[in-house]
């Protein structure tokens, strides 16, 4: 079950199960921030146009949700690729250049990625201890790249799929996304798995969740979370680059081992 919370007047959600297991995380949303519209308010990225000022200190109230300083976190420059890094303490307030997926399997190592409609993927091996944060937009999952994330955490940890929890965050629902015949084409070129598409009345809306789920279970994991919220569905609480027309923040999410 996906779980609202707030502290401090921040409201975030967090997976359960997830925390049960160990992995203290934080799907942050778009309250609690000090950002002016059309970045209302809890943004953390400067890549949008917001002020440095104002990403920082959003940045330190969603941090301090999980009791770490925003100094502390390992970032991502998203390119809506397939590349993999693995990071570890020293890494600690560096930013990963070119890079959508981060793996570690060292504790206090808070992973950091933001989003507004490409899907969040968290991924934990409870018995090797090792954690994954994933952004997978439709670039990302066309390539497969949930299933590249399981494939590395197998290669660099001996990982078995069948021991991960796959968690999928907030993104944009088949509901609001609607594609064209070159997204289509994509998936076709890759071949990366089933693709999820709703055709109506002659369009066609991609479920890129739905997508990123089937991947994970070819992969054969048996446990996979969803937080069953569309961001375009819920303004009030994410942000969507979609239905905004671009003209939004970013959400973040931190997830590490404790």
């Amino acid at each position: 079950m996906f779980q609202r919370r707030e502290k401090d007047g921040v409201v975030y959600f967090v997976f359960p199960e997830l925390e049960r297991l160990g992995v203290p995380h934080v799907v942050g949303t778009r309250v609690g921030g000090v950002s002016p519209d059309p970045f209302h308010s809890l943004n953390v990225s400067v890549a949008v146009g917001d002020t440095e000022e104002n990403v920082q200190e959003n940045r330190r109230r969603l941090s301090r949700v999980l009791g770490v300083e925003p100094e502390m976190l390992v970032g991502a420059s998203l390119v809506h690729g397939t590349t993999i890094a693995q990071v570890t303490s020293a890494d600690r307030g560096r930013w990963i250049p070119q890079t959508d997926a981060l793996l570690t399997r060292e504790a206090r190592v808070p992973l950091f990625m933001t989003f507004a409609d490409c899907v969040p993927v968290v991924i934990y091996d409870p018995k090797q201890r090792a954690l994954a944060l994933a952004h997978a937009g439709w670039r990302g999952t066309a390539a497969g790249l949930t299933m590249r994330v399981i494939a590395a955490m197998e290669r660099v940890y001996r990982s078995r799929p069948r021991d991960l929890v796959v968690a999928l965050g907030p993104a944009i629902g088949q509901c609001h996304y609607e594609v064209g015949t070159d997204v289509m084409e994509a998936f076709d070129v890759f071949g990366r798995g089933p693709v999820v598409f709703e055709k109506k009345g002659g369009r066609y809306y991609l479920d890129l969740v739905g997508t990123n789920v089937k991947q994970a279970e070819m992969m054969h994991v048996n446990e996979v979370l969803v937080s069953g919220y569309c961001t375009a569905c819920h303004p009030d609480l994410f942000y969507s680059h979609r239905g905004e027309k671009g003209k939004t923040g970013r959400f973040g999410v931190i997830a590490m081992l404790s």
